[in-house]
């Protein structure tokens, strides 16, 4: 899967909890969570690279640079990938919920997500 793909099926997965607005030109917008709505809508700053990187395995290689050693089935390559973005999208969901005021972006960090303002959100 390259990191398009794998892009477009976590907006999938995330959408079946979250109101995705993906209009945002840094990231995508959320606007609710579980059928509730966010105020304000919360950015999450992600792209398809970044969510590559933020996935990657315990070697530091992106899911898209490994390869398929003998005749392993692609299914069985996508688990530990599978459970990374789950792991990743209830991550997402504590980060809105326990977010400060005035902390409405979410950004990709080491093991997992940070609710931030807006001038913290790029750097």
């Amino acid at each position: 899967m390259d990191d398009q793909e794998r892009y477009d099926r976590f907006l999938s997965a995330l959408g079946f909890r979250a109101g995705v607005d993906d209009a945002a030109p840094e990231g995508v917008d959320l606007t609710d969570l579980d059928g509730e709505p966010v105020e304000p809508r919360v950015r999450l700053h992600v792209c398809a690279r970044r969510l590559a990187e933020h996935v990657r395995d315990e070697e530091g290689r992106v899911p898209s640079a490994v390869e398929p050693v003998g005749d392993v089935e692609s299914d069985e390559l996508d688990d530990p990938e599978a459970a990374r973005l789950q792991t990743l999208l209830a991550q997402i969901e504590e980060a809105i919920l326990v977010r400060e005021p005035g902390h409405d972006h979410l950004v990709l960090i080491d093991g997992g997500v940070r609710a931030v303002r807006e001038a913290d959100a790029a750097a």
